[in-house]
């Protein structure tokens, strides 16, 4: 079993901020490193698992680095482990085998309150939300709130706030914003 994973996002080519960043080693997602566009969260993963991964295969589903460790366990037919702390992560063995998806109804939240020194879209100050098709991105400066469908504008294009308020309200709720 091989899992490659990369870092999160690269970052700016150039100093100046337009409406089309200069994340370009990004492409085509959005933004870069800091941001919580999909260009500074989204990382790339690949696995080869002979028998099990269909090779050539491709899965859009999301995951988090907690999930990691129950699923090499369950790669590796370790059943029954006890830990002295709480496994907060699912396997995704079932996305790698074509068999479920771990990730459907499940939230994912990244909350970055703070000022690092990089600057741009979605960097500084922000939290987000992540539930199956949706993302809501919150400035905690701004009081703004982004709403993408990620599936149909993973270049985050299109804010869809003002179109879906409804799901901007349970998200915002779920987020506590």
């Amino acid at each position: 079993i091989v899992i490659f994973m990369s870092d999160n996002g690269g970052y700016a080519t150039g100093s100046q901020w337009r409406d089309e960043p200069l994340f370009t080693q990004n492409a085509p997602l959005k933004c870069g490193k800091g941001s919580l566009h999909e260009g500074g969260i989204r990382e790339p993963m690949i696995v080869r698992w002979p028998g099990r991964v269909q090779h050539g295969s491709r899965c859009d589903r999301y995951v988090m680095i907690e999930d990691f460790y129950p699923t090499i366990l369950e790669m590796a037919g370790v059943r029954n482990y006890k830990v002295p702390q709480t496994v907060d992560g699912r396997s995704f063995v079932p996305l790698l085998t074509g068999t479920g998806d771990p990730s459907r109804g499940r939230s994912l939240v990244w909350n970055y309150p703070n000022v690092w020194g990089n600057t741009g879209p979605a960097i500084s100050l922000n939290c987000a939300i992540r539930k199956d098709d949706w993302k809501l991105i919150y400035s905690y400066k701004t009081g703004k709130k982004e709403l993408y469908n990620i599936p149909q504008d993973i270049g985050e294009k299109n804010d869809l706030a003002e179109r879906h308020p409804q799901i901007v309200r349970a998200l915002s709720h779920e987020l506590g914003s």
